[in-house]
């Protein structure tokens, strides 16, 4: 039985005579005639009864009609779920992203992609990015947003921009009074901190290290980067954020300027080699890639959509 056949049968059936419902599908009568003759072929039965100079159904007809109309409204429901999939208008996209990038970046991307695919599921994990990456091997994620790695052999790497991350101390700290501020300078102080696992950290210890100096001592340890500003404002503790908390922090921290703590890292996408994205993720990876650089920086995204900005500690 062809779907298309069954949609002449259903006009036909409500217009009473094959010319209005040849007008109505905008098909020839003959061509309208034959669709009902392999209709009835098909379903070996007679579907129409002469009634003067129109036709009414026969009871095979009352019956088929009262079945037709859900088969085609689902039918154009399926085409439509199915088209939207193909469009990336619909679906399900399992994107991760570290703490900054879900502060910052996330709630404008979010914004920006439902208003283009409002039927699409967004389903987002917020984790520390080595733990992330687990979650791409295991295939529960789709797409990790965060730091990625200089050289990386087992995902695929799409970079969006460059992020410098920076040591911190709250404004009027002691260590902005001293005349020449070294590596050891800040080996003094006790800092605040990613845990031992994220690179940015990893990387802060190796920094250290390469000096000959023992690793910053960490006396708090915490994945939330609104809490750094308001952890350290009022103490003698340290930090190893982004430029892009330190200006979020409206005045409250300032950058320690040292060549041996400045990491200039790349912010993108991670995704499994051997996985294509779905059209959804794609349109997702579409939105990130024009509209990420100008929210990381927080300048005004153009049209209806308004600033943000972007960055992730959980690298």
């Amino acid at each position: 039985m062809d779907l298309r056949d069954l949609k002449y049968f259903v006009a036909l059936a409500e217009a009473g005579s094959t010319r209005r419902a040849a007008e109505r599908v905008h098909r020839s009568q003959p061509a309208l005639a034959k669709a009902i003759d392999r209709l009835e072929a098909s379903l070996e039965a007679q579907l129409f009864e002469r009634d003067g100079r129109g036709q009414r159904l026969s009871a095979a007809g009352v019956a088929l009609l009262a079945r037709a109309m859900p088969l085609i409204a689902a039918a154009d429901a399926v085409r439509h779920d199915i088209g939207a999939l193909g469009r990336g208008t619909a679906g399900v996209v399992r994107l991760g992203s570290g703490p900054l990038g879900a502060e910052y970046l996330l709630p404008r991307i979010c914004g920006l992609m439902l208003a283009e695919a409002p039927d699409v599921q967004l389903q987002l994990t917020i984790r520390m990015n080595y733990e992330l990456r687990d979650s791409l091997r295991d295939g529960t994620l789709d797409l990790v947003l965060g730091f990625v790695p200089e050289q990386e052999d087992e995902f695929a790497c799409d970079t969006l921009l460059e992020d410098t991350v920076v040591a911190v101390a709250a404004r009027g700290h002691p260590v902005f009074a001293q005349r020449r501020v070294r590596l050891e300078t800040l080996g003094r102080y006790r800092w605040a901190l990613p845990n031992a696992a994220v690179a940015s950290r990893v990387w802060l210890d190796n920094a250290f290290a390469a000096h000959g100096l023992p690793p910053p001592v960490a006396q708090i340890e915490t994945n939330s980067i609104p809490l750094v500003p308001q952890v350290i404002a009022h103490t003698e503790l340290l930090s190893f954020v982004s430029r892009r908390t330190l200006r979020a922090s409206g005045g409250l921290l300032q950058e320690i300027p040292l060549a041996a703590t400045t990491l200039v890292r790349k912010f993108g996408l991670t995704y499994p080699k051997a996985r294509v994205p779905s059209p959804a993720a794609a349109r997702l990876v579409a939105l990130l890639h024009a509209h990420g650089r100008s929210l990381f920086e927080g300048q005004d995204v153009p049209e209806r959509r308004s600033s943000g900005a972007a960055g992730d500690i959980g690298t």
